[in-house]
C-alpha cells in the first residue's frame, strides 16, 4: 500500500514547455496540461498519483510557470492557492526543487519529499506506492538521496542511465532492491546502450526523486549555495518583484547535473512499475495499448495493411492503406505526418515554422 505519513510531501514540476508533441502541444499549453493518453491530462494523473502517497491536497506542492498559473488552477481545483509556486521566469530544475523546499522546510523540517515531473506515465500506482515508500524509508534511516531506476526493456538512447553499485542494508519493502549508485550516465550512442542493457546493473533515470527535506537542503547549501541563499530570499520576502530578482539570480541548472551527480549519497531503487517519459510520439506509442496491426488510435481510424501507426485524432476520422511506422495527428489548425522514428525531430519542425513566420502554430 502507498504511504500515508503525514509528514510526506509531493512536489510536482510542472514548468516545463514540452514541445515535441506538436501540433497538439503548443507554447501556450505544453504537454503536460495535455490529455495524450486518456481523458485525463498527465498532471491531472500525476496529481491523482500524489494523492496516493500523501496525507491530503495539502502536501502536494505544483511548481509552475507564470504563463501556466490558470490552467493549473483548471486543471486541478484541490490544489490550495498557497501550494502553488509560480516560477517568475524558467530556471530548470534545481531551482523549482530549491524552493519548494524551503517552503515544505518552513512547515515541517522532518518532511520527506517526493519529487515527480508532471508529465510522464505510471499506470501501476500500487507498485508506485510500494516503492515510494521504500525511498522514503531509505531516505530516513540511511540519510540518503533516493532516485528511481527503470530496467531497461531495449538500448533506448534517448535517456540517462544510472549505473548501480553495492546494495544498500535494508530498506522498506526487502523485495525492492537500493542500490548506492556508482555512476550518472549521459544519453548514449546505440552501442554504448547495448552494452548498457548487456551489463544488468545499468537503470533508466526516470527523474524522479525522494529525499528528506533537510538531506537535499544540506546538498543544496554544498553544492549550489546561491540557489539556497536565492530561495531563503523567496519564502523570507513576500514582495512579487524582490521574489523575482531572488529567482532570476538562480543558475539555470538541473536537480540532477547540481546535485545528483555530486553528491555521494545518492541510491537507487529498483522500481517495479512501468513508466515512459512519452517524450516524444514513437514514446507514447510504445507506451500504449496496441490495436490490430500494432496501430495506436486515439480517435476513429479504420486501416488496410498498415503497422505500427499512431494516429492522434480525436475529432476526425483517419483512414489508413498501406503505410508503416507512421505519426499522423489532427488539430484544428495543423496536421502532422511524420515518421514514427524521426518522432524525436518534430523540434525541427518548430524551427521551420518559426523561420516561416509561422508563429501561430507555435
Amino acid at each position: 500500500m502507498a504511504s500515508v505519513d503525514p509528514r510526506v510531501y509531493a512536489v510536482i514540476m510542472a514548468g516545463g514547455g514540452g514541445t515535441r508533441f506538436w501540433p497538439l502541444s503548443r507554447q501556450r499549453k505544453p504537454k503536460q496540461f495535455l490529455s495524450i493518453a486518456g481523458e485525463q491530462s498527465l498532471l491531472q494523473t500525476t496529481w491523482d498519483r500524489a494523492l496516493e502517497i500523501v496525507s491530503g491536497p495539502e502536501n502536494v506542492i505544483v511548481v509552475t510557470a507564470n504563463d501556466y498559473e490558470s490552467m493549473a488552477h483548471d486543471q486541478l481545483p484541490d490544489l490550495l492557492q498557497e501550494n502553488l509556486l509560480v516560477e517568475p521566469q524558467a530556471r530548470n530544475t534545481a531551482p523549482c526543487v530549491a524552493w519548494a523546499t524551503a517552503v515544505i522546510r518552513d512547515r515541517d523540517v522532518d518532511a520527506v519529499e517526493v519529487v515527480m515531473p508532471s508529465d510522464h506515465l505510471i499506470t501501476d500506482v500500487q507498485a508506485f506506492g510500494s516503492a515510494v515508500t521504500t525511498a522514503v524509508e531509505a531516505s530516513r534511516d540511511h540519510g540518503v538521496l533516493a532516485t528511481f531506476g527503470i530496467t531497461p526493456r531495449y538500448p533506448e538512447t534517448g535517456y540517462g542511465y544510472i549505473e548501480a553499485g553495492t546494495t544498500l542494508s535494508s530498506a522498506g519493502d526487502s523485495s525492492i532492491e537500493v542500490f548506492r549508485v556508482e555512476h550518472f550516465r549521459e544519453k548514449p550512442d546505440f552501442e554504448t546502450a547495448e552494452g548498457y542493457v548487456s551489463a544488468g546493473n545499468y537503470y533508466w533515470n526516470s527523474g524522479i526523486f525522494v529525499w528528506t527535506a533537510g538531506g537535499i537542503w544540506r546538498s543544496l547549501e554544498e553544492y549550489l549555495p546561491e540557489v539556497c541563499s536565492a530561495a531563503k530570499r523567496m519564502i523570507e520576502d513576500v514582495d512579487p518583484e524582490a521574489r523575482a530578482v531572488a529567482y532570476a539570480e538562480m543558475p539555470g541548472i538541473s536537480i540532477d547535473f547540481g546535485v545528483m551527480e555530486q553528491a555521494k549519497n545518492v541510491v537507487i531503487v529498483r522500481a517495479g512499475f512501468d513508466w515512459s517519459d512519452v517524450g516524444s510520439w514513437a514514446a507514447l506509442h510504445e507506451a500504449s495499448v496496441k490495436s490490430e496491426g500494432d496501430n495506436v488510435a486515439f480517435g476513429e481510424i479504420a486501416q488496410i495493411d498498415s503497422t505500427g501507426n499512431l494516429v492522434h485524432a480525436p475529432d476526425a476520422r483517419v483512414v489508413l492503406l498501406g503505410v508503416d511506422n507512421l505519426v499522423v495527428v489532427h488539430t484544428d489548425d495543423a496536421v502532422l505526418v511524420a515518421s514514427l522514428e524521426r518522432s524525436q525531430d518534430v523540434k525541427l519542425l518548430r524551427e521551420r515554422l518559426e523561420a516561416l513566420g509561422l508563429d501561430h502554430l507555435l
